[in-house]
């Protein structure tokens, strides 16, 4: 029982060390959940469906709403095949009207505001989470908190002590204590200050004792140059090193255009937009291993690479996943479609039927490494990055760079705009040894090879492609007017790291 001193302080140390307390052995539990029979599994994904729905029906204008227009009610949602019954709601619906998602408990107080960055078409989405959701998160990311542990040959009882060192005499002491050198697994974030995972990071500290910085992780702006990264890197020597999938990508290849040496990570986590297959093979070549985790902002982590790095192990306990067709119908398992989303667990903001933007595939088969959590067989890349040609044919910007890998391995970066259906232009930072005029005629004979004699493709050399506020590279721009709709949504993937 609390004394009165104790309920007065709601943040005091007894109550932020009970919260610690807590999310320590959640953690240990979460770690078990990919490892459940499916079928105990998603009896807890039934049980939150049927609590999130019931939710949203007192509390969320939209759905309260919805559901009576439908002549639905909360005990018609069992299970999460029953969300189906609900409209697909979009990015651009959330941002043109927050509140109506937004439970009327949590509009001004009670939970923490994440805004989407709406680089790339402008519009800018609001997101609020609910304390006790954001908190839950911490625990929940041992799922993939373990397996980079793991893949980064550390033992995760030393890595979760580290996350309480704060100065050098307690780095010291367990350094001792562990036998082990604390001073050789340093992290590296090269995020935004407002990235989600720093931001969450300050939140756990304010409500528990968990440190809000250890003295193990060090932060760079991923708008610094380059050389500046490859310093801080030369001269801590992270065990871990976390980004944007597309900075890891560039600077990989400015290492190997310089020449640059620097003892690089065991393992580098790539989050918020994808990489290329020949950054993994640039990867392999410098020595360091790639990782992944899928998330979003409007969702938290929705997947996860286990030890394989194929593929994303789905948290659908934590927010139920579909693929569906252009008229919004559930594909089954290995045929490419949208990612449709339902987060399950944040009160806050509420979506369900959610229509992220990305695309992908589902396996048919369960991941060899024995996790019973449904696999996502590949992550195919944003709906709006999808070039459409002439002839009825549609790449995704990944794919593009996989048909043009030969030739993409001599440049520093390159992004493809589409001008119209029928005329596209890659935009190229070539490798300071490479000659432009021999790269230029590559490119066009790939071109008549692989996009057709009805599709026009140029080559414009340019010193610089300009990242986002975020420090994000864009692999594709697509002319509004070439598509026909919006294009290149911003994605905020993110990892809670720690």
């Amino acid at each position: 029982m609390l004394t009165r001193a104790q309920s007065s302080l709601p943040h005091g140390v007894f109550v932020r060390a009970r919260k610690t307390a807590y999310l320590l052995a959640a953690s240990q539990l979460e770690r078990r959940v990919p490892w459940w029979p499916l079928e105990r599994i998603e009896r807890m994904q039934r049980r939150r469906v049927r609590a999130v729905v019931e939710f949203a029906y007192k509390n969320v204008p939209f759905y309260r709403r919805t559901l009576r227009d439908q002549g639905l009610a909360p005990q018609d949602f069992v299970s999460a095949r029953d969300l189906e019954r609900l409209p697909l709601i979009d990015g651009s619906m959330l941002a043109a009207n927050p509140d109506d998602f937004t439970a009327e408990q949590y509009r001004h107080e009670g939970r923490e505001v994440f805004n989407t960055s709406g680089s790339t078409t402008g519009i800018r989405k609001r997101i609020c989470w609910d304390h006790a959701s954001l908190m839950r998160r911490f625990a929940r990311g041992e799922r993939d908190r373990i397996v980079i542990t793991r893949l980064a040959d550390e033992r995760w009882t030393a890595t979760m002590l580290r996350e309480f060192m704060t100065t050098e005499r307690t780095r010291t002491l367990t350094s001792r204590l562990l036998l082990v050198d604390s001073e050789a697994h340093q992290r590296l974030q090269i995020l935004s200050a407002g990235f989600s995972s720093r931001t969450m990071r300050a939140i756990g500290g304010e409500r528990s004792l968990i440190p809000r910085r250890p003295l193990h992780y060090h932060n760079l702006s991923p708008t610094a140059p380059f050389e500046v990264a490859a310093a801080q890197i030369r001269a801590i020597k992270p065990r871990v090193v976390y980004s944007f999938g597309s900075y890891a990508e560039q600077f990989f290849r400015h290492l190997v255009d310089r020449g640059t040496r620097i003892p690089m990570p065991r393992l580098w986590v790539y989050l918020g937009d994808m990489v290329s297959e020949s950054a993994r093979e640039l990867a392999d070549e410098l020595g360091c291993k790639l990782y992944s985790v899928y998330g979003a902002m409007e969702a938290g982590t929705i997947g996860f690479q286990c030890e394989r790095r194929e593929g994303f192990h789905l948290n659908v306990d934590l927010c139920a996943v579909r693929v569906v067709d252009a008229e919004g119908r559930t594909l089954p398992p290995g045929e490419p479609g949208e990612i449709v989303i339902s987060a399950l667990d944040n009160r806050a903001t509420v979506l369900l039927n959610y229509r992220i933007g990305d695309r992908g595939v589902l396996a048919k088969q369960p991941c060899p490494c024995g996790r019973s959590l449904p696999l996502l067989e590949s992550l195919e890349g944003r709906r709006s990055e999808m070039i459409y040609l002439p002839d009825g044919r549609a790449y995704s910007s990944l794919m593009l760079e996989g048909l043009f890998r030969a030739e993409l391995r001599r440049t520093l970066q390159a992004q493809i705009e589409q001008l119209a259906p029928d005329k596209l232009v890659w935009h190229i930072v070539p490798f300071a040894s490479a000659d432009r005029e021999e790269l230029r005629g590559q490119f066009a004979a790939k071109a008549a090879e692989t996009l057709g004699p009805r599709t026009t493709l140029t080559v414009q050399f340019t010193e610089e492609i300009a990242k986002t506020s975020e420090g994000k590279f864009l692999r594709a721009v697509v002319k509004k007017e070439a598509s026909g709709d919006e294009i290149a949504t911003d994605r905020t993937h993110h990892r809670t790291t720690g």
